[in-house]
């Protein structure tokens, strides 16, 4: 196989009658313009079939490796070039050619003299003298090494892109981190020759991260895969370089990628680490993490590798996320069991508080509860007494960690002091979060903690109205971080504690004074019925007034407190009875209404749902009417200082409105059941727009009830009087209100005014 010289004539060989022949049979140079113009580039040659010689030119020899041999020769030196295994099927071409004097077309390997390989594709064309004789061939070669490369890396690529089908499918069903790592393991191995990967993720919720975890699935020591599990964010290596910044990097051996991150290269040489590839894994808020695919070569990324790398952090980010959001649920899912454990506690140690006599039986409901509740090691109260504090602990304390927080200084460096004087609450992780906000006298607070064996803490203050009358605290033996669902429920824990021990003082003050029956449950009654807060822009006044001389104390209630975010709640109930067991059931009630009101912040159905549900499940025993009502102020309304008002009625007496025009309606809807008559009934949330200045008035029935008319005509009456006494304020129109019913009452009064201050207040 040969060539032809510059001036683009065949060189040709052999005996002249066959050089006549063709002379006469054809056009030889015109056979030779033809072969050379479709072979632009390509290595030409020229074999005489009659003598075995070859003329072939430059190209062609470079394509066989044989630049050291003549331009002319046989055709047996240079056979030996071709490779052993193909040799066998060229010489079927060559001899099947020449046989059907038809065209040769063969593509066959050729070794260099210094053992490489390449493909050469030979294409031949036979040339007939006179008598239809064989005489000779031409034909060109071509090194198609390059082309069949890219062909069958075109074919990988394909075949790649196919097997992502089964990647996405495999990511999809993967359990848990560890599967997708295993999926994506075999897959980079397979793909592209890696020896392992590594993805990186941020292990906190700060922006930027302060340190991230990383997993790896390639062979290396265990302090180097301990080093990648937990990293400082300012590890200089690329995979956290590529979640802080989205940057991709490719690097084609560990000298590149040392170039540019010089304290990697250790690291990646302990791994037996060359070659590597990172790009991030992105969520729609952004980027969170990067995965690395490693290999244990050099290696050049095309393209199509970096696009198949990209393509793996996109299915993986997408796998990460859907187990996150999966174990989410089952997080939330757990929590909300605990959450609902916890409100059955919550609600037992409402009932439980109610049961206590004196601190101590009240310190005992609170320890249980605080073990019950939050898994604390145990409690401590801490009261205001005279110019100082006395704390109230149990045995999880030592004597000597008792005797020295037992009489407290007002500026003793503690949470659980701080909390009691300033009303100020503290949630901490752990000890050293503690003993950095209060600096310690002589090792004081650590050596507390230290003795007390306690870690995470709280401290919450117990408060009375506005006053802070001391501090419910908690401690743990282990770090523990705070949900916001854990800190609001020790918060409604410290308010049912603060009730029962403002409800102990009160009993024994008055037992003190008076240990009649009516005037203990009276007391009792009222030490319950708290005094209405102050928000702004509302003002909320309250009364309660027993019933006559003759009759006994009743279950009537009122209450009002702001709920967590500034709403405002408002109650009134009526227990059914008169009778000491019907105040002690009014008192449960709605202590269990107010803490499940404040600790789930859940619309006023929904409340009393669960009240019902509570007082069924704890056999309290008793039936009650209840309206439940709460007033919001949304951004929309803020505007044009309206108000959001939503309530839920459980069989009581519609509440009465008094709008700014000084016309009076009831809010009359169809009234759900009482509470503690069947509980698991759906109840209905109403709500309207409280415009400023209107007067809402929520009522017992001891207010329109009369013996000598009908609660139709009591309900007239009550209209046409707040119609008249509509320039009154709130505690003014409950006064004369009252006044105006008289002593005559048979029953008891509990009463509730809520004005929205107008905009000129």
């Amino acid at each position: 196989m040969g060539s032809v010289p510059d001036t683009g004539g065949v060189q040709t060989t052999g005996s002249p009658e066959g050089s006549a022949a063709l002379a006469a049979g054809h056009d030889l140079a015109q056979a030779r313009l033809q072969v050379a113009t479709e072979a632009a580039q390509l290595g030409l040659w020229d074999w005489d079939l009659t003598d075995d010689s070859l003329v072939w030119d430059a190209r062609s020899r470079v394509m066989y490796g044989q630049t050291d041999m003549p331009l002319t020769g046989l055709v047996s030196d240079i056979n030996r070039t071709i490779h052993p295994d193909d040799q066998p099927a060229i010489g079927e071409a060559l001899a099947r050619a020449i046989d059907t004097r038809g065209n040769l077309e063969a593509e066959f390997r050729v070794v260099h003299p210094d053992g490489t390989e390449r493909i050469v594709y030979a294409r031949g064309q036979v040339l007939v003298d006179a008598a239809g004789r064989a005489v000779r061939m031409l034909g060109t070669n071509a090194d198609v090494t390059d082309v069949r490369s890219a062909q069958r890396q075109a074919v990988q690529d394909t075949e790649r892109t196919a097997a992502l089908v089964d990647v996405a499918r495999a990511l999809g069903e993967a359990e848990d981190e560890d599967a997708v790592a295993a999926v994506v393991d075999g897959a980079a191995r397979s793909l592209l020759g890696a020896n392992g990967v590594a993805f990186v993720i941020a292990a906190d919720d700060q922006l930027p991260p302060r340190r991230v975890r990383g997993r790896v699935t390639f062979e290396a020591p265990a302090e180097v895969v301990a080093q990648l599990a937990d990293l400082p964010v300012e590890t200089a290596v690329p995979a956290v370089e590529t979640l802080l910044s989205g940057r991709s990097y490719f690097y084609a051996d560990r000298a590149a990628g040392a170039a540019e991150f010089p304290a990697g290269e250790a690291l990646w040489a302990a791994a037996g680490v060359q070659a590597l590839a990172t790009v991030p894994m992105t969520s729609p808020d952004g980027v969170f993490g990067s995965l690395s695919v490693t290999v244990a070569g050099p290696r050049a990324w095309r393209p199509a590798d970096e696009r198949l790398v990209e393509t793996f952090a996109s299915l993986v980010a997408q796998a990460l996320r859907r187990i996150w959001a999966r174990a989410a649920e089952v997080s939330a899912r757990r929590s909300a069991q605990r959450w609902a454990a916890q409100q059955g506690t919550l609600v037992a140690l409402a009932s439980s508080l109610e049961l206590a006599n004196d601190v101590e039986e009240v310190l005992a409901v609170v320890t249980g509860g605080g073990v019950g509740l939050l898994g604390a090691r145990g409690t401590v109260l801490t009261l205001r007494e005279g110019g100082g504090l006395r704390s109230y602990t149990t045995s999880f304390f030592d004597a000597q960690v008792r005797s020295e927080v037992s009489d407290l200084p007002l500026d003793f460096p503690l949470p659980m002091v701080d909390a009691a004087t300033t009303g100020r609450e503290h949630f901490f992780g752990d000890a050293d979060d503690a003993v950095a906000l209060f600096p310690e006298q002589g090792g004081t607070t650590r050596a507390l903690y230290e003795q007390a064996n306690t870690r995470a803490s709280a401290a919450v203050p117990l408060r009375r109205g506005a006053d802070v009358i001391g501090s419910l605290s908690v401690g743990l033996d282990e770090p523990h971080e705070w949900t916001r669902p854990e800190q609001q429920l020790l918060g409604a824990f410290a308010a049912l504690t603060a009730q029962a021990l403002e409800r102990i003082r009160a009993r024994d003050a008055e037992e003190a004074a008076n240990a009649a029956v009516r005037r203990f449950s009276e007391t009792l009654q009222r030490s319950l019925l708290t005094s209405p807060p102050e928000p702004a822009g509302l003002d909320v006044a309250v009364r309660y007034v027993p019933a006559a001389a003759e009759a006994q104390v009743g279950g009537d209630w009122y209450d009002a407190f702001q709920l967590d975010g500034g709403a405002t709640s408002v109650v009134v109930g009526d227990v059914t009875g008169h009778d000491r067991e019907a105040a002690a059931a009014m008192a449960q009630m709605r202590n269990l209404l107010r803490g499940i009101a404040y600790s789930s912040g859940a619309h006023p159905a929904q409340v009393l749902s669960r009240l019902d549900a509570a007082v069924e499940g704890l056999a309290v025993g008793a039936m009650a009417t209840v309206l439940l009502a709460v007033v919001e102020q949304p951004a929309e309304l803020a505007e044009r200082g309206e108000r959001l008002l939503r309530w839920s009625n459980a069989g009581h007496p519609p509440p009465l409105l008094l709008h700014a025009d000084g016309t009076a309606e009831f809010l009359e809807t169809e009234p759900d059941l009482l509470i503690g008559l069947a509980a698991g009934i759906p109840r209905q949330d109403h709500s309207l727009v409280l415009e400023p200045g209107a007067v809402l008035l929520v009522y017992t029935d001891g207010l329109v009830e009369r013996r000598d008319a009908s609660l139709v005509e009591g309900m007239q009456w009550l209209a046409s009087q707040v119609r008249e006494l509509r320039h009154l304020a709130p505690g003014a129109l409950c006064d004369e209100l009252l006044a105006r019913v008289g002593a005559g009452s048979e029953d008891d009064v509990a009463l509730l005014a809520l004005r929205s201050a107008p905009p000129e207040a």
